[in-house]
């Protein structure tokens, strides 16, 4: 893992949890309750959250676990990157009964990670395209993402529930009734909405370095392809899975059907040319819909992302 992606990632939590502690502080002194307990609530809504978030993904998902009988070219190619970064192999490998393309990893730690892959991906795409998926998703493993993913996001999630309680509990006792819970309610909502932007930054930045260790690992122009296929065949397919694992994957199938369903009627095979995907590329990069909207999404604009594999596979 790359110096700078630690530096990062240190400081986003570092910022994540002081907003929880302040949040949590300022409503305890309000109601009463000490520093310790405090610090012990959040500490356990974050455990919580990272020791359940795995079954709950797992349960809401259509997914099944696989063997490797049923597709050893798959475990070979996993295994095979997995030796060369000695990368922690995936606990489970699962199959989800989605039509749509894409992939995800989960878990509580690199070692019992989930590597989960759409039955659409599969289907919709080539093999040397599969494995700089899978290249790009072990990179999320060997950078523990999906580890710091699931603290993070519990942050925001608890300053959303502490704001609702204080602004919506029916009032009782003088502090309530002085409009205090209430005040104190705007900013935990003001400190949601700044926590959760921080949490989508992390998780733009990680899509960035795991497409780059996929790029080191495979040829970059196969998951330049892939992505291609994946984001701009998330814009036509039927299916879209379960919306609320979003961030896990590799490509974030809200944002696609909503921004690329211009291109719908050309991408009903999810076979794309060279001047579709040009033109598709061209098109996301003038929308300043997109660009801006790139601010609340959990993956980069997938043509910068291409643009950045294009440009390492001329460097190699």
């Amino acid at each position: 893992m790359s110096a700078s992606l630690v530096m990062t990632m240190g400081i986003t939590l570092f910022l994540l949890f002081g907003f929880l502690f302040a949040i949590l502080a300022v409503v305890g002194y309000y109601v009463g309750l000490s520093g310790y307990l405090i610090v012990t609530i959040a500490i356990a809504l974050v455990v919580l959250q990272w020791f359940i978030g795995p079954n709950i993904i797992w349960w809401t998902t259509n997914m099944r676990q696989v063997q490797r009988k049923e597709y050893p070219w798959l475990f070979d190619i996993i295994a095979k990157i997995c030796k060369k970064t000695k990368t922690p192999l995936p606990e489970r490998v699962a199959i989800v009964n989605d039509g749509s393309p894409n992939a995800f990893v989960f878990g509580r730690t690199p070692s019992s990670a989930t590597f989960a892959v759409t039955r659409g991906l599969l289907n919709g795409l080539t093999r040397e395209e599969v494995e700089g998926v899978v290249a790009h998703e072990i990179g999320h493993i060997n950078h523990k993402d999906m580890v710091v993913m699931t603290v993070a996001a519990a942050i925001p999630t608890i300053m959303y529930f502490v704001a609702r309680f204080l602004i919506y509990a029916p009032s009782s006792g003088s502090k309530k009734s002085g409009g205090g819970a209430v005040l104190i309610g705007i900013g935990a909502f003001l400190i949601y909405f700044i926590t959760n932007l921080l949490v989508l930054t992390l998780s733009r930045l990680r899509e960035y370095y795991a497409d780059r260790f996929s790029a080191s690992q495979t040829n970059p122009r196969h998951l330049a392809s892939a992505l291609a296929k994946i984001a701009y065949g998330l814009s036509v397919s039927k299916e879209h899975g379960n919306d609320a694992v979003r961030a896990f994957f590799i490509s974030d199938p809200v944002t696609a059907r909503y921004e690329m369903n211009h291109f719908a009627d050309k991408y009903e095979d999810f076979q794309l040319t060279e001047k579709e995907l040009r033109e598709a590329m061209e098109w996301e990069k003038k929308n300043p819909f997109a660009r801006i909207s790139e601010i609340f999404r959990t993956h980069p604009l997938t043509f910068k992302r291409i643009k950045a594999l294009m440009e390492m596979a001329k460097e190699s």
